[in-house]
Protein backbone atom coordinates (compact mmCIF):
# COMPACT_ATOMS: atom_id res chain seq x y z
CA UNK A 1 0.00 0.00 0.00
CA UNK A 2 1.46 3.42 -0.95
CA UNK A 3 2.19 5.93 1.81
CA UNK A 4 -0.39 8.26 0.25
CA UNK A 5 -3.13 5.83 1.35
CA UNK A 6 -2.08 5.77 5.00
CA UNK A 7 -4.46 8.60 5.96
CA UNK A 8 -7.57 6.90 4.59
CA UNK A 9 -6.35 3.62 6.05
CA UNK A 10 -6.21 5.25 9.48
CA UNK A 11 -9.85 6.34 9.02
CA UNK A 12 -10.79 2.72 8.43
CA UNK A 13 -8.66 1.65 11.39
CA UNK A 14 -10.43 4.14 13.66
CA UNK A 15 -13.78 2.79 12.46
CA UNK A 16 -12.60 -0.71 13.39
CA UNK A 17 -11.45 0.39 16.84
CA UNK A 18 -14.19 2.82 17.87
CA UNK A 19 -16.26 1.76 20.80
CA UNK A 20 -13.40 1.35 23.25
CA UNK A 21 -14.64 4.56 24.89
CA UNK A 22 -18.28 3.41 25.10
CA UNK A 23 -18.01 3.13 28.89
CA UNK A 24 -17.96 6.94 29.07
CA UNK A 25 -21.67 6.95 28.19
CA UNK A 26 -22.43 5.16 31.46
CA UNK A 27 -20.71 7.63 33.79
CA UNK A 28 -23.86 8.50 35.71
CA UNK A 29 -24.64 4.83 36.27
CA UNK A 30 -21.25 3.66 37.60
CA UNK A 31 -20.63 3.50 41.34
CA UNK A 32 -17.18 5.10 41.05
CA UNK A 33 -17.08 6.57 37.51
CA UNK A 34 -13.91 8.64 37.92
CA UNK A 35 -12.00 5.44 38.60
CA UNK A 36 -14.03 2.72 36.90
CA UNK A 37 -14.61 4.46 33.55
CA UNK A 38 -10.94 5.35 32.81
CA UNK A 39 -9.85 1.86 33.84
CA UNK A 40 -12.42 0.24 31.55
CA UNK A 41 -11.30 2.44 28.64
CA UNK A 42 -7.64 1.50 29.08
CA UNK A 43 -8.38 -2.23 29.39
CA UNK A 44 -10.77 -2.18 26.44
CA UNK A 45 -8.26 -0.34 24.23
CA UNK A 46 -5.40 -2.69 25.09
CA UNK A 47 -7.44 -5.86 24.56
CA UNK A 48 -9.01 -4.63 21.30
CA UNK A 49 -5.67 -3.35 19.96
CA UNK A 50 -3.84 -6.60 20.65
CA UNK A 51 -6.69 -8.62 19.16
CA UNK A 52 -6.87 -6.55 15.95
CA UNK A 53 -3.11 -6.63 15.40
CA UNK A 54 -3.01 -10.40 15.94
CA UNK A 55 -5.95 -11.13 13.63
CA UNK A 56 -4.59 -8.78 10.95
CA UNK A 57 -1.25 -10.58 10.82
CA UNK A 58 -2.98 -13.97 10.78
CA UNK A 59 -5.09 -12.95 7.80
CA UNK A 60 -2.14 -11.43 5.94
CA UNK A 61 -0.05 -14.57 6.39
CA UNK A 62 -3.00 -16.87 5.73
CA UNK A 63 -3.87 -15.50 2.29
CA UNK A 64 -0.26 -15.22 1.11
CA UNK A 65 -0.13 -16.59 -2.42
CA UNK A 66 -3.92 -16.55 -2.81
CA UNK A 67 -5.30 -15.36 -6.14
CA UNK A 68 -7.14 -12.41 -4.56
CA UNK A 69 -5.47 -9.85 -2.30
CA UNK A 70 -6.75 -9.42 1.25
CA UNK A 71 -8.27 -5.98 0.63
CA UNK A 72 -10.48 -7.46 -2.11
CA UNK A 73 -11.79 -10.41 -0.05
CA UNK A 74 -15.23 -9.91 1.47
CA UNK A 75 -15.06 -12.89 3.84
CA UNK A 76 -11.38 -13.42 4.72
CA UNK A 77 -11.99 -15.83 7.61
CA UNK A 78 -14.15 -18.10 5.45
CA UNK A 79 -11.45 -18.06 2.76
CA UNK A 80 -8.87 -19.02 5.39
CA UNK A 81 -11.07 -21.95 6.43
CA UNK A 82 -11.10 -23.13 2.82
CA UNK A 83 -7.36 -22.68 2.41
CA UNK A 84 -6.59 -24.82 5.47
CA UNK A 85 -9.13 -27.40 4.16
CA UNK A 86 -11.50 -27.12 7.14
CA UNK A 87 -14.61 -25.71 5.41
CA UNK A 88 -16.84 -26.67 8.35
CA UNK A 89 -15.31 -23.73 10.25
CA UNK A 90 -17.14 -21.34 7.93
CA UNK A 91 -20.37 -21.90 9.89
CA UNK A 92 -19.13 -20.82 13.34
CA UNK A 93 -17.02 -18.06 11.76
CA UNK A 94 -20.06 -16.62 9.97
CA UNK A 95 -22.11 -16.91 13.16
CA UNK A 96 -19.37 -15.12 15.09
CA UNK A 97 -19.31 -12.33 12.51
CA UNK A 98 -23.08 -11.91 12.82
CA UNK A 99 -22.86 -11.70 16.61
CA UNK A 100 -19.99 -9.23 16.32
CA UNK A 101 -22.00 -6.96 14.02
CA UNK A 102 -24.97 -7.19 16.38
CA UNK A 103 -22.80 -6.30 19.39
CA UNK A 104 -21.31 -3.36 17.47
CA UNK A 105 -24.74 -2.01 16.61
CA UNK A 106 -25.95 -2.58 20.17
CA UNK A 107 -23.07 -0.55 21.60
CA UNK A 108 -23.83 2.30 19.19
CA UNK A 109 -27.51 2.23 20.17
CA UNK A 110 -26.66 2.28 23.88
CA UNK A 111 -24.14 5.12 23.63
CA UNK A 112 -26.14 7.11 21.07
CA UNK A 113 -29.33 6.71 23.06
CA UNK A 114 -27.71 8.20 26.13
CA UNK A 115 -26.42 11.14 24.12
CA UNK A 116 -29.94 11.77 22.82
CA UNK A 117 -31.18 11.49 26.39
CA UNK A 118 -28.64 14.05 27.61
CA UNK A 119 -29.55 16.47 24.81
CA UNK A 120 -33.20 16.06 25.73
CA UNK A 121 -32.46 16.79 29.39
CA UNK A 122 -30.79 20.06 28.44
CA UNK A 123 -33.64 21.07 26.12
CA UNK A 124 -31.70 20.76 22.87
CA UNK A 125 -34.01 17.93 21.72
CA UNK A 126 -37.73 17.49 22.50
CA UNK A 127 -38.48 16.74 26.19
CA UNK A 128 -39.83 13.28 25.32
CA UNK A 129 -36.30 12.10 24.55
CA UNK A 130 -35.33 12.78 28.19
CA UNK A 131 -37.97 10.47 29.67
CA UNK A 132 -36.92 7.35 31.57
CA UNK A 133 -38.73 4.04 31.88
CA UNK A 134 -40.85 3.87 35.04
CA UNK A 135 -39.67 0.39 36.00
CA UNK A 136 -36.23 -0.06 34.43
CA UNK A 137 -35.13 3.59 34.74
CA UNK A 138 -33.55 3.45 31.27
CA UNK A 139 -33.76 6.12 28.53
CA UNK A 140 -36.12 3.93 26.52
CA UNK A 141 -37.42 6.68 24.20
CA UNK A 142 -33.91 7.83 23.24
CA UNK A 143 -32.72 4.24 22.79
CA UNK A 144 -35.73 3.45 20.59
CA UNK A 145 -35.05 6.50 18.40
CA UNK A 146 -31.41 5.46 18.02
CA UNK A 147 -32.41 1.89 17.17
CA UNK A 148 -34.83 3.11 14.48
CA UNK A 149 -32.13 5.34 12.98
CA UNK A 150 -29.61 2.49 12.94
CA UNK A 151 -32.14 0.39 11.07
CA UNK A 152 -33.42 3.05 8.68
CA UNK A 153 -30.08 4.32 7.30
CA UNK A 154 -28.65 1.01 5.98
CA UNK A 155 -32.11 -0.19 4.93
CA UNK A 156 -32.62 2.91 2.80
CA UNK A 157 -29.17 2.46 1.26
CA UNK A 158 -29.88 -1.18 0.42
CA UNK A 159 -33.38 -0.62 -1.00
CA UNK A 160 -33.18 2.78 -2.66
CA UNK A 161 -29.46 3.15 -3.22
CA UNK A 162 -28.91 -0.44 -4.40
CA UNK A 163 -25.69 -0.56 -2.40
CA UNK A 164 -24.11 -3.96 -1.77
CA UNK A 165 -24.45 -5.18 1.81
CA UNK A 166 -20.76 -5.10 2.71
CA UNK A 167 -20.25 -1.78 0.89
CA UNK A 168 -23.13 -0.36 2.92
CA UNK A 169 -21.47 -1.45 6.15
CA UNK A 170 -18.11 -0.01 5.13
CA UNK A 171 -19.58 3.26 3.83
CA UNK A 172 -21.68 3.93 6.92
CA UNK A 173 -18.75 3.00 9.15
CA UNK A 174 -16.38 5.31 7.30
CA UNK A 175 -18.82 8.22 7.64
CA UNK A 176 -19.20 7.45 11.33
CA UNK A 177 -15.41 7.44 11.73
CA UNK A 178 -15.34 11.13 10.78
CA UNK A 179 -17.64 11.84 13.70
CA UNK A 180 -15.39 9.94 16.06
CA UNK A 181 -12.31 11.80 14.81
CA UNK A 182 -14.02 15.15 15.50
CA UNK A 183 -15.23 13.99 18.93
CA UNK A 184 -11.79 12.67 19.89
CA UNK A 185 -10.22 15.91 18.69
CA UNK A 186 -12.61 18.08 20.71
CA UNK A 187 -12.04 16.01 23.84
CA UNK A 188 -8.26 16.22 23.37
CA UNK A 189 -8.42 19.98 22.90
CA UNK A 190 -10.75 20.51 25.88
CA UNK A 191 -8.87 18.23 28.27
CA UNK A 192 -6.14 20.76 29.25
CA UNK A 193 -8.74 23.42 30.08
CA UNK A 194 -10.71 20.98 32.20
CA UNK A 195 -7.66 19.62 34.01
CA UNK A 196 -6.47 23.17 34.71
CA UNK A 197 -9.88 24.01 36.14
CA UNK A 198 -9.59 21.21 38.69
CA UNK A 199 -5.87 21.93 39.32
CA UNK A 200 -4.63 18.62 37.90
CA UNK A 201 -2.95 19.74 34.67
CA UNK A 202 0.60 18.42 34.22
CA UNK A 203 3.23 18.48 31.48
CA UNK A 204 2.44 14.83 30.75
CA UNK A 205 -1.19 15.79 30.08
CA UNK A 206 -0.10 18.51 27.66
CA UNK A 207 2.13 16.03 25.82
CA UNK A 208 -0.68 13.47 25.57
CA UNK A 209 -3.19 16.01 24.26
CA UNK A 210 -0.78 17.40 21.66
CA UNK A 211 0.22 13.91 20.49
CA UNK A 212 -3.44 12.96 20.22
CA UNK A 213 -4.26 15.99 18.05
CA UNK A 214 -1.26 15.35 15.79
CA UNK A 215 -2.23 11.70 15.30
CA UNK A 216 -5.86 12.64 14.65
CA UNK A 217 -4.69 15.04 11.94
CA UNK A 218 -3.44 12.03 9.92
CA UNK A 219 -6.92 10.60 9.14
CA UNK A 220 -8.40 14.10 8.86
CA UNK A 221 -6.01 15.03 6.06
CA UNK A 222 -5.83 11.54 4.59
CA UNK A 223 -9.59 11.39 4.08
CA UNK A 224 -9.43 14.20 1.51
CA UNK A 225 -5.89 13.99 0.11
CA UNK A 226 -5.07 12.22 -2.06
CA UNK A 227 -8.63 12.19 -3.30
CA UNK A 228 -10.12 8.70 -2.79
CA UNK A 229 -12.34 6.95 -5.31
CA UNK A 230 -16.11 7.59 -5.38
CA UNK A 231 -18.25 7.49 -3.33
CA UNK A 232 -15.71 7.78 -0.48
CA UNK A 233 -14.47 11.12 -1.86
CA UNK A 234 -17.89 12.65 -1.10
CA UNK A 235 -18.09 11.42 2.50
CA UNK A 236 -16.02 14.19 4.15
CA UNK A 237 -18.17 16.88 2.56
CA UNK A 238 -21.39 15.09 3.47
CA UNK A 239 -20.14 14.92 7.06
CA UNK A 240 -19.25 18.63 7.04
CA UNK A 241 -22.79 19.39 5.86
CA UNK A 242 -24.19 17.20 8.63
CA UNK A 243 -21.93 19.00 11.13
CA UNK A 244 -23.05 22.41 9.86
CA UNK A 245 -26.70 21.47 10.37
CA UNK A 246 -25.92 20.41 13.93
CA UNK A 247 -24.03 23.63 14.68
CA UNK A 248 -26.89 25.70 13.26
CA UNK A 249 -29.33 23.77 15.46
CA UNK A 250 -27.23 24.45 18.58
CA UNK A 251 -26.83 28.15 17.77
CA UNK A 252 -30.56 28.51 17.20
CA UNK A 253 -31.20 26.78 20.52
CA UNK A 254 -28.87 29.13 22.43
CA UNK A 255 -30.48 32.08 20.73
CA UNK A 256 -33.87 30.95 22.03
CA UNK A 257 -32.46 30.00 25.45
CA UNK A 258 -29.55 32.36 26.27
CA UNK A 259 -29.20 30.97 29.80
CA UNK A 260 -29.06 27.34 28.67
CA UNK A 261 -25.26 27.18 28.62
CA UNK A 262 -25.08 28.28 32.26
CA UNK A 263 -27.62 25.64 33.30
CA UNK A 264 -25.78 22.92 31.37
CA UNK A 265 -22.45 23.93 32.95
CA UNK A 266 -24.01 23.90 36.42
CA UNK A 267 -25.50 20.47 35.77
CA UNK A 268 -22.15 19.09 34.62
CA UNK A 269 -20.34 20.62 37.62
CA UNK A 270 -22.90 19.13 39.98
CA UNK A 271 -22.55 15.74 38.33
CA UNK A 272 -18.76 15.89 38.57
CA UNK A 273 -18.90 16.91 42.23
CA UNK A 274 -21.26 14.01 42.94
CA UNK A 275 -18.93 11.58 41.19
CA UNK A 276 -15.95 12.90 43.12
CA UNK A 277 -17.75 12.38 46.42
CA UNK A 278 -18.77 8.88 45.35
CA UNK A 279 -15.17 8.10 44.41
CA UNK A 280 -13.89 9.35 47.76
CA UNK A 281 -16.49 7.28 49.58
CA UNK A 282 -15.60 4.18 47.57
CA UNK A 283 -11.91 4.65 48.39
CA UNK A 284 -12.52 4.79 52.12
Amino acid sequence: MPWSSIGLGVVVAIFSLVGFEAATAFGDEAKNPLKTVPRSIYVSLVIAGIFFVFVTYVEILGVRGYSTTLDKIDQPLNILAQLVKIPVLQIPLSLGAMLSFFALNLSCISAGGRIIYALGRHGILPPATASAHEKNETPHVAVTIMALLSFAVPTAALIFGHVALLDCFNDVGTCAAFGFVVAYGLVSAAAPAYLKKIDQLTAKDWAGCIASLVLLAVPAVGSVYPVPAPPVNYFPYAFLLYLAVGIAWILAFYRREPSASVKIREDLDESHARHQSMGMAAGE
